[in-house]
């Protein structure tokens, strides 16, 4: 599927719309940050505050900060979630640097960040942590809705097409319980 961004901002005359094309979603096997703000702004938001070239801002920012990225998982190769210490060294994890590893290594983590996740097309798995330790998975599908909010999670796509998320972060600050 071609991802395309279109913005628009408020001119003296009306309003002014952008359109890019961004990617081909099967292409973009790492997080794609497609939109954010370190904090959110005042409206209206003129032309020149949001249309022109866009400067990415990393998958996360700090406490207040937007993004919107887009994921695709291609199919896995074996039984194992894809391990996130080579991921990450290809990511830019932008201002908020809060993405924290699970304790067995692999692809479970968690953010100081609230997501709102949408399945776009395929179909896989989120993986997390019971109050017993124990894994548990949820299978999702194109429609599904999720809102991960800041818990140990991860992707998995057993199947045998891409498994497209759009993702909106909202940065968040964690509490010491």
């Amino acid at each position: 599927m071609k991802i395309r961004r279109i913005v628009t901002a408020e001119t003296k005359s009306g309003v002014e719309v952008q359109v890019t094309d961004l990617l081909e979603t099967t292409s973009a096997n790492i997080p794609t940050d497609i939109w954010g703000f370190d904090q959110l702004p005042n409206l209206p938001l003129a032309a020149e505050q949001v249309l022109g070239e866009y400067r990415q801002k990393g998958l996360f920012g700090p406490k207040g900060a937007l993004r919107v990225d887009i994921q695709s998982l291609p199919p896995e190769t074996g039984n194992q979630a894809p391990d996130l210490g080579p991921l990450l060294a290809k990511l830019d994890l932008g201002t908020g640097h809060n993405m924290t590893p699970g304790k067995s290594g692999g692809g479970m983590h968690r953010t100081d960040s609230i997501d709102l996740v949408v399945v776009i097309s395929g179909e896989g798995e989120m993986a997390y942590p019971d109050e017993h330790g124990q894994l548990k998975e949820i299978h999702l599908k194109p429609g599904d809705f999720i809102v991960q909010n800041g818990t140990f999670h991860e992707w998995r796509n057993r199947s045998g097409a891409h498994f497209v998320v759009l993702i909106v972060t909202l940065g968040a600050e964690r509490k010491a319980t």
